[in-house]
């Protein structure tokens, strides 16, 4: 990542860095087999995610609309129709 500044020779100092700015990311929550729903911002609309291994992509634009990918049925017309999901940091920046 450009802003964990330039990687060093020192693999022990490379672990640091990523550990450092890891605990500054949103948490996955897992909801089923490689499918995760950010544990932040709290808020109505959180995106889910397929993460497996450095594949990231957004699955669903929230979780209504995730469930609906996932097990392939129609949404009711009472849900809004999301073109855009929301940002995450981090995740949404390497979103593939």
């Amino acid at each position: 990542m450009e802003e964990w500044g330039e990687k060093s020779n020192d693999l022990n100092e490379n672990i640091m860095v990523a550990e450092i700015y890891y605990e500054t990311y949103p948490k996955m929550i897992p909801i089923y087999s490689h499918r995760y729903i950010p544990s932040e911002p709290h808020k109505t609309g959180n995106p889910v995610f397929s993460i497996y291994q450095t594949d990231i992509i957004y699955y669903g634009y929230d979780l209504a609309h995730y469930f609906a990918h996932e097990f392939r049925f129609e949404l009711s017309d009472k849900f809004p129709i999301i073109d855009a999901p929301n940002h995450i940091d981090f995740w949404g920046d390497i979103e593939s």
